[in-house]
């Protein structure tokens, strides 16, 4: 069994290939296998933005950063910065589909303002930027 999206040669032959005999199993379900030869990473990675269109209802959004500086101009060492819950909205999917299959309207449009949650989402890294993928409901 060849791992889907390897490229000849990119894992080595030893590793790229994954047999019965390397695979561990459950003693519950033998026919289940746990492939444990690769990682998948919890950020994505991409060269350009553009690359990323969100599916369904899917909300892409960057963290507004907070700023350095006071209003009276006192400069603030990064250890007191906080990160912000605030986020600008820069793509968002078609929608989620109900059980009829008609497609239920997003929340947000494209250049919204929105609160976020502090932790969740999946992290999508693109160059030295960082983006957030979360739900329409959340």
């Amino acid at each position: 069994m060849t791992l889907p999206g390897a490229r000849a040669g990119a894992l080595g032959s030893t590793s790229q290939k994954l047999t019965r005999t390397n695979a561990a199993r459950t003693p519950h379900h033998p026919t289940e296998c746990r492939y444990t030869d690769f990682y998948l990473p919890q950020a994505t990675s991409f060269r350009s933005i553009k690359a990323l269109v969100p599916l369904l209802d899917r909300v892409l959004v960057q963290r507004v950063k907070a700023e350095a500086k006071t209003a009276s101009g006192i400069f603030l060492p990064e250890s007191s910065v906080k990160e912000l819950n605030e986020a600008k909205v820069l793509a968002v999917g078609p929608g989620a589909l109900d059980r009829d299959g008609k497609r239920v309207p997003m929340g947000v449009n494209a250049g919204d303002k929105v609160l976020i949650p502090q932790y969740g989402g999946s992290p999508v890294k693109v160059g030295e930027e960082e983006y957030h993928l979360f739900r329409d409901s959340e």
